[in-house]
């Protein structure tokens, strides 16, 4: 039997890891490719993606968080500040960043998008390494 507080852990690497992958996809693929859509294709698109990708990314999210501040309760608080504060940068950067950005989207407006979602996509990818190496070393 996996002890709780490992079980929450695995929880927190397996939804950040899922979105890890999504991220760098989002990344160097679909956020690129945005710019190369004119006018109401555009838009269309854009709007089709952000209704879409929400219902996978929202819950992967939520999971996530709950997962965290679970650890937070459960665990010693300082060994998981690191990880914390990472996921703390990708909602801040996720609220008042991205999706402000995404509000106003244009083709022309796509290469900033892509310039500030590095700062998720390095957390994210930060914070998926340091959950595995969590779970490695305590189990």
């Amino acid at each position: 039997m996996i002890p709780p507080l490992d079980f929450l852990i695995l929880v927190q690497l397996v939804s950040c890891a899922t979105m890890t992958g999504i991220i760098w996809i989002v990344q160097v693929a679909i956020y690129p490719l945005f710019a190369k859509l004119q006018g109401e294709v555009f838009h269309d698109y854009h709007d089709r993606y952000m209704t879409r990708v929400s219902f996978v990314i929202g819950p992967l999210m939520l999971i996530e968080a709950l997962a965290c501040a679970a650890c937070l309760w459960w665990g010693k608080p300082q060994d998981f500040l690191v990880p914390t504060i990472l996921l703390a940068i990708i909602w801040l950067s996720t609220f008042f960043i991205q999706v402000p950005q995404h509000k106003s989207l244009t083709p022309e407006s796509v290469p900033a998008l892509v310039k500030s979602n590095w700062l998720r996509t390095l957390a994210w990818t930060a914070r998926a390494f340091i959950l595995a190496h969590m779970l490695l070393t305590t189990t």
